[in-house]
């Protein structure tokens, strides 16, 4: 069992490093598309001072986990300047997708450090669980299998208290965390990375009237997530996307154990 304290202090940091690597793939890939500007500013970095955000980043995280709603977390918009691309609509669409693909490599890289760790013992607390219960139980033969991110993430979702060590948090945490952020920027709504899908796909008569909904993003996500029936598509989505990548991470510990 991990410390109280374990879990609070794990999710800050993994959601601080999260949005840091979010917001330097963004950078990073307007860069090389021909956008110099978040570079200039520093933005090409994991350091999460360059990329939090006084609201997004902390005061609306803090003031929705504290009115018991669905946490919703952002790192300071990395600044885009179109103009230096050579197609406009396809390259910002590249640079917002650019962000969810760096979480889903995440979540895919945390899936397998947690194999390996099984594979490797670094990991193993299931087993020991199991077999300690069974011998207050009286039993005297007990067959226990390999940990499961599976079972892991369940325990997440329910009793994160439960998870054995640390390093199962981390992992766990860090492919959940991952797989939400990736998911909820796709959604197609401005400001979100989703919409750059949409104004590409758009005529270019609309495209203008499109990106300028931007100055209304925050308050359109606001009502669409809590009011409209968003955050259930988007819960639905995470926890879709969620047991396929904990479900293939038990397969590939069957192959390595």
């Amino acid at each position: 069992m991990i410390e109280q304290y374990a879990l609070p202090v794990t999710f800050i940091a993994v959601l601080l490093l999260s949005l840091s690597w979010h917001e330097a793939a963004h950078a990073w890939v307007a860069d090389k598309l021909g956008d110099p500007t978040a570079r200039s500013l520093g933005r090409i970095t994991l350091n999460p001072i360059k990329h939090m955000h006084p609201v997004l980043s902390v005061a609306l995280p803090a003031f929705l986990y504290l009115a018991n709603l669905p946490v919703i977390a952002g790192g300071k918009p990395v600044p885009i300047n179109p103009t230096f691309f050579k197609k406009r609509s396809r390259d910002f669409m590249l640079v917002a997708l650019a962000g969810p693909g760096s979480n889903l490599l995440i979540a895919l890289l945390c899936g397998v450090g947690y194999a390996v760790s099984v594979s490797t013992g670094w990991i193993g607390g299931h087993q020991e669980v199991v077999i300690g219960q069974a011998a207050r139980m009286g039993m005297d033969h007990v067959t226990a299998g390999p940990p499961s991110m599976f079972d892991d993430a369940r325990t997440l979702l329910s009793n994160p208290s439960g998870i054995d060590s640390l390093l199962q948090l981390a992992l766990v945490l860090g492919a959940a965390l991952n797989v939400a952020l990736a998911v909820f920027n796709m959604f197609p709504l401005p400001p979100l990375d989703g919409s750059r899908v949409v104004g590409w796909l758009l005529p270019n008569s609309l495209k203008g009237s499109w990106y300028r909904l931007d100055r209304f993003g925050i308050i359109m996500v606001f009502v669409v997530i809590f009011y409209l029936g968003g955050g259930r598509v988007v819960l639905g989505a995470v926890l879709w996307a969620l047991t396929w990548l904990t479900v293939g991470v038990d397969q590939l510990i069957a192959l390595l154990t």
